[in-house]
């Protein structure tokens, strides 16, 4: 895809991966809006923030609504809004599970369902889904954050067969572990970790990619 000139909407875009997704769109030359509960702090004219808590379908509904005022073809979705939730089986509540659906797995459902019309009437457009190195590999304490990222991954697939044929690409990346405030407050510390502006510098390699390649699915590891 040809950035330049382009309407993105990024998920999760006030810090890490997200927040330097939607810095380096903007370098190439799109129109960026950040959906974020947190304030995304970027300072550009093609940028617009939208508050947003992707836990709600309200919120998203209102997200998607002010955008198509000002930019109604929306080529670009990146679906990166996600929380971690970690625990044993036994200390993670319902309510704790259900939050990790509604951000990790849901939102990028409904996100996508509000993109898909749009992109199918112009048959162009791209969907990327950030899942993680989780959606490939359950580890102990994981089990809600897995199954999130697992689904995540199945939901990809799904939709990159099924949008194929209308010209629309879908895309999941699995990152490995990332330098961001994720691991705050957890018991997990990794032994190499990966800059945030570097994954987000290989999400968007593979959405420039030209349009009659599809990255389907990319596996990012720190060496």
């Amino acid at each position: 895809m040809e950035i330049r000139d382009k309407v993105a909407v990024v998920t999760g875009s006030s810090s890490g991966i997200g927040y330097n997704t939607a810095k380096v769109l903007l370098e190439k030359g799109a129109v960026v809006y950040g959906l974020s509960r947190r304030e995304t702090e970027i300072s550009h004219p093609a940028f617009r923030w939208i508050e947003t808590d992707l836990s709600f379908s309200g919120d998203i509904d209102a997200a998607f609504a002010s955008i198509r005022q000002g930019h109604p073809d929306i080529s670009l979705l990146v679906n990166n809004a996600g929380i971690g939730m970690f625990g044993d089986i036994e200390t993670i509540t319902p309510e704790m599970w259900q939050r990790a659906v509604d951000v990790n797995l849901t939102a990028a459902f409904l996100c996508s369902r509000k993109v898909v019309p749009l992109m199918k009437k112009r048959q162009f457009g791209m969907i990327v889904n950030i899942a993680s190195i989780a959606g490939k590999h359950g580890f102990k304490g994981g089990s809600a954050y897995c199954a999130t990222k697992f689904g995540l991954a199945g939901l990809s697939e799904s939709l990159m067969e099924e949008l194929r044929p209308f010209g629309i690409r879908v895309s999941c990346i699995f990152p490995g572990s990332v330098d961001t405030a994720f691991f705050s407050g957890t018991s997990m510390h990794p032994a190499k970790l990966m800059k945030p502006e570097d994954v987000a510098r290989i999400i968007v390699n593979a959405i420039e990619t030209p349009d009659g390649i599809l990255p389907d699915q990319i596996v990012i590891r720190p060496t």
